[in-house]
């Protein structure tokens, strides 16, 4: 279970995450966090996907943000992404 001061960041940080997309679009606020051009569209899913290149576990680790600022972060293991 998360901390009531990891909640809260995270709260704190989607809220951000909601205005700058509401004042600026998805795709510039993305290139900005992220660098121009690391993210792609999954038209299927609705959803952008960014690598998270700070993570160091096993397989790969993503960014999933939706257009209305919410996100989730999931992870693949190893044999998903050979």
């Amino acid at each position: 279970m998360k901390s009531r001061g990891h909640r809260n960041l995270r709260k704190r940080l989607t809220r951000q995450l909601r205005a700058q997309i509401a004042q600026h679009g998805i795709e510039p606020v993305l290139d900005r966090m992220f660098g121009p051009g690391s993210w792609r569209y999954d038209e299927r899913e609705r959803l952008w996907i960014v690598p998270d290149t700070q993570d160091k576990g096993p397989g790969r680790a993503y960014y999933c943000v939706n257009a209305d600022g919410d996100w989730f972060k999931a992870r693949l293991d190893g044999e998903h992404t050979q």
